[in-house]
């Protein structure tokens, strides 16, 4: 056991204890007696106090020849002497110096591999951006590049179309003129047994407007100029008692009566007031609303396209009714006769 004021060894806890309170080196150590110059009995080569000159020779020819001893189990860290080697790996458990050095060490390495992680994780995360920024940019491209092309698809296929409309037409001229030259067949549907009941009021704007506004939706829109005629009559040409209130009587010719608010049986030849009807009253923006949004509500890219495509084709049909109503007014025709 080892003094902790003059570092003496002893080999029991009663012998260290007895030191303590009796040699006179230790207590002038302890502070407990103040020594004079004469007492002060130090070694130099270890620092330890002895209680006589004599007993100060005598130690340092033992600490003269043991120094190199001592000077190996001194700590590293805090340069305390130790006796035994065994002492100075105990001492090494406990040296608060050592713990707090190895606290800073631990701390200072912790930081710096948290400072390290931190820097690669914002460099994979640049990198990560970059990455998106580059595929974002290249999807966009890339649809881009495919609104292009069905937009160019869709022209070839509007070319081609109208070019088949105008060949129709120019037949269908041809039958009329044809048809100029055939006795004329008198229809048997006249003014008195057409049994139209309820009147059709072509002036007021405010109530088309109205009902398209409430009643037009996606399902009427797909269909085109057909989908129209199905919600004119669905909506405007049934009255209360579900008769009729615009009748074609001639379908070759697209004639159509109805009954004006005087009571008077008017014609509608192409159906031209009811198509300028529904105009005014906003069809065809209406129509692009809906279209817009029956579209737009689409996440799927191919499904985005494939409605796009649809909408486009339907659109263009029923953009184009103030110029040409033949679909119109031949599905008016069939479900008005």
């Amino acid at each position: 056991m080892n003094c902790e004021y003059c570092n003496t060894t002893f080999k029991t806890k009663s012998a260290l204890n007895n030191h303590k309170i009796k040699a006179k080196y230790c207590l002038i150590l302890q502070g407990k007696i103040e020594p004079s110059k004469e007492e002060i009995f130090k070694c130099n080569l270890c620092n330890k106090i002895l209680s006589s000159k004599q007993y100060l020779e005598l130690h340092k020819d033992k600490c003269e020849g043991k120094k190199h001893k001592i000077d190996v189990f001194k700590c590293k860290h805090c340069d305390k002497i130790l006796s035994t080697k065994q002492m100075l790996e105990n001492h090494n458990n406990i040296c608060s110096i050592k713990k707090e050095k190895d606290q800073t060490e631990y701390k200072e390495k912790l930081e710096k591999e948290i400072k390290e992680y931190k820097n690669q994780l914002e460099k994979q995360d640049k990198e990560y951006k970059n990455q998106l920024e580059k595929q974002d940019k290249e999807y966009k491209n890339q649809l881009e590049k495919q609104k292009n092309e069905l937009k160019e698809e869709y022209k070839n296929q509007l070319e081609k179309q109208e070019d088949q409309i105008k060949d129709l037409q120019d037949k269908l001229e041809k039958l009329a003129i044809k048809a100029i030259d055939r006795p004329t067949i008198v229809s048997n549907t006249t003014n008195n047994n057409l049994n139209i009941d309820s009147s059709m009021n072509f002036n007021d704007i405010e109530q088309i407007k109205d009902i398209i506004e409430n009643n037009l939706n996606i399902n009427h829109i797909v269909d085109g100029q057909k989908g129209l005629a199905n919600f004119v009559k669905e909506i405007m040409l049934i009255d209360d008692n579900g008769k009729l209130k615009y009748i074609c009587t001639d379908p070759s010719r697209s004639i159509f009566k109805y009954k004006d608010t005087n009571g008077e049986i008017k014609k509608d030849v192409e159906a031209k007031k009811l198509t300028d009807y529904i105009l005014k009253g906003g069809i065809k923006k209406r129509s692009a609303i809906i279209g817009n949004e029956w579209v737009q509500n689409e996440t799927n890219n191919k499904l985005y396209l494939d409605k796009l495509e649809i909408m486009m084709e339907f659109q263009e049909n029923i953009h184009k009714l103030a110029e040409n109503n033949t679909n119109f007014k031949r599905e008016l025709a069939a479900l008005t006769s």
